[in-house]
């Protein structure tokens, strides 16, 4: 009879950790976004949206790099507001984005990024803003889930 209490204790213990293990890799996930070798925590579409796609040809724009949106991207006039509201200038379905999340524009030197005083806040190469930042060709914005590159000619 010990025994028995013996294993079904050492069970317990190996299913505690187990579920240990992937609430682990969800934070970490949540923390550093989806698996940067092509994986993606969400389904991606393999139709274009229209209404995302911009100019590509030497004109700055916004690449989104993974979730439902992948492959779209804007062009970077004025200002173009990010978030998954249907009336923000980049659509993105990301559960963990803001409606009106953040915001980009330019200054007379480059392109600023502001975050919209989103609950999950706003992160450039991996590091989250507080105040307006400066990007440029090649960052990499996280918003929610969703890895968004600056790309300019």
């Amino acid at each position: 009879m010990s025994i028995l209490i013996g294993v079904a204790k050492l069970a317990f213990l190996a299913l505690l950790w187990v579920f240990i293990a992937i609430i682990a890799q969800v934070v970490k996930r949540d923390i550093y976004g989806a698996d940067t070798k092509g994986k993606t925590t969400r389904a991606t579409s393999n139709q274009p949206n229209p209404k995302r796609r911009g100019n590509r040809a030497k004109q700055a724009r916004l690449l989104v790099l993974d979730g439902t949106g992948r492959g779209d991207s804007v062009p970077l006039n004025g200002e173009v507001v990010v978030g998954r509201s249907a009336d923000a200038t980049l659509d993105i379905a990301d559960d963990y984005s803001s409606g009106h999340h953040a915001r980009f524009y330019r200054d007379n030197e480059s392109w600023i990024v502001n975050d919209l005083e989103s609950t999950n806040g706003t992160v450039v190469n991996g590091l989250r803003i507080t105040r307006p930042t400066r990007v440029g060709n090649g960052d990499i914005v996280r918003i929610g889930r969703t890895r968004i590159r600056v790309e300019e000619p």
